[in-house]
């Protein structure tokens, strides 16, 4: 049996997004919230020009096993290898430096952690852009997922996130695939109808269910078992790794998978950071991110699996959905979001390039 976690699912810092992902937990407590960052390279102004070691404040509040502490672990490898040490990264697990997204984000503000990961909802009021990926059925597979994100329009994103805040993207992280459960499975939208759904609190989240027939509706996340236990509510949606460490599959029955959403994480860095390094170290930070994102990429798929395999071994019932229904009924909610976005040419490259 694998390991659960003992963490706070990414919490969404506004109701602006969005991005269905794993933001849903409660915060482990700061323990550190202002440890120290001597010798970072926003302050020090580049190790080489200075002399000095430039060392890296790499936090996450997840813990020492999770994807994103595999990541870091891979980026601290390569970064520390190719400038010979003269860039060096240490690396906060467990919340030690920021409980949620909220506060690592603020601690990078402040300068106490310099990489982060984190969802781009905190970034909506900055740019609209990052709103682009909370659309519905968006991506049909991890491959089409990685080939946009990876791509021009991850590019175009990234741009617009690094002109309009002080954030570097140094990649595009997962955080699952989310699913459908409950107690009975569903095979088309017509099994949502007046369906009572946990969803997050965003606007295209809710359109989207909404435009499938259910009644969306908001259960804080450490009241999630119980709210399934006692059927407050039908069913939820999340993807496999949240729904094992949360043991809901000891209070549920079925996962449908409608794999309606492919979360995205931005891993990134302060921009003032960034700039403080020369450009042998700038280019080292970008070759490391490279084999940081393919790591945390791969971890995060090996321990999704693990958590599917765990729960049909504990006897919940997994079943196929033929998505093209969905996909179908959710089409004006991408359009519309689209075309808020201004995003209408995005969009449809993305749909060009999907395989069917």
């Amino acid at each position: 049996m694998i390991k659960k976690w003992s963490v706070p699912f990414y919490v969404l810092a506004s109701a602006a997004l969005m991005t269905a992902c794993g933001n849903d937990g409660g915060n482990n407590n700061a323990n550190e919230g202002n440890a120290g960052n001597n010798g970072n390279a926003g302050n020090n102004g580049g190790g080489e020009a200075s002399g000095e070691t430039v060392n890296l404040i790499a936090a996450t509040q997840l813990d020492a096993e999770s994807p994103f502490a595999v990541g870091f672990e891979r980026f601290k490898e390569v970064l520390e290898e190719e400038t010979d040490g003269a860039v060096t990264v240490e690396i906060h697990t467990d919340g030690a430096l920021g409980g949620n997204e909220d506060e690592l984000v603020q601690n990078m503000e402040t300068g106490s952690v310099d990489v982060v990961v984190a969802s781009p909802g905190f970034m909506a009021q900055a740019t609209d852009a990052v709103d682009f990926f909370a659309m519905p059925y968006l991506f049909e597979s991890n491959e089409h997922w990685e080939q946009v994100v990876d791509g021009e329009i991850g590019d175009t994103v990234a741009g617009q996130v690094e002109e309009n805040t002080s954030f570097k993207i140094l990649g595009y992280w997962s955080a699952g695939v989310r699913n459908y459960y409950g107690f009975e499975p569903i095979e088309t939208p017509d099994d949502l109808q007046n369906v009572q759904i946990r969803t997050q609190d965003s606007p295209v989240v809710t359109n989207t269910w909404e435009t499938l027939g259910a009644n969306p509706t908001s259960v804080a996340w450490d009241e999630m078992y119980q709210a399934l236990q006692n059927r407050v509510i039908d069913a939820a949606e999340n993807d496999f790794t949240n729904i094992y460490q949360a043991s809901h599959h000891e209070v549920t029955e079925n996962i449908s998978l409608t794999e309606h959403d492919y979360t995205t994480r931005f891993f990134f860095m302060s921009d003032e950071t960034f700039e403080g390094l020369t450009e042998e170290q700038q280019q080292a930070v970008e070759n490391a991110s490279e084999e940081a994102t393919a790591a945390a990429r791969e971890s995060d798929r090996e321990l999704a699996d693990e958590s599917r395999q765990a729960m049909e071994d504990e006897g919940i019932e997994i079943n196929e959905v033929d998505k093209e229904p969905f996909v179908e009924r959710t089409q004006s909610v991408r359009e519309e979001a689209a075309e808020a976005l201004n995003m209408v040419d995005e969009y449809e490259e993305v749909e060009s390039m999907r395989s069917e």
